[in-house]
């Protein structure tokens, strides 16, 4: 990455996840590898730098259901085709901040988020 986009960075470490970006927000380190869709990125303000080069690939988010699950609901196949768009990048941050930042159980999120966009019933 460095070497396409010019980029010249002092020391590198492998960090985990959990503590990277609490280590760029108290600014002791200056850049990390990320998802877009973490919630800790509009949470503590960072800022997402463009990626115009793709050196990262793509990462979608698809719905997958066992071929078993789907013949006994056949019901299921229109509500994943509904989910599928409503999951943008900003939303799953949004979702993920839920978890992430105000200790939501994902549980609770995901069935809410569900509710809300009239894919279940209460």
């Amino acid at each position: 990455m460095n070497d396409m986009y010019g980029y010249s960075w002092g020391d590198t470490a492998q960090m985990d996840d959990g503590l990277m970006y609490d280590a760029l927000r108290n600014e002791e380190v200056d850049v990390i590898a990320a998802f877009t869709t973490d919630g800790r990125i509009p949470a503590y303000d960072l800022e997402v730098i463009a990626d115009d080069l793709n050196y990262f690939p793509p990462y979608y988010a698809a719905p997958i259901i066992m071929n078993d699950t789907l013949e006994a609901h056949p019901e299921l196949e229109d509500l994943l085709a509904q989910l599928g768009p409503l999951l943008t990048e900003e939303t799953m941050a949004e979702l993920n901040a839920e978890v992430d930042i105000n200790a939501e159980l994902e549980e609770v999120v995901a069935r809410d988020f569900l509710i809300e966009n009239g894919l279940i019933d209460e």
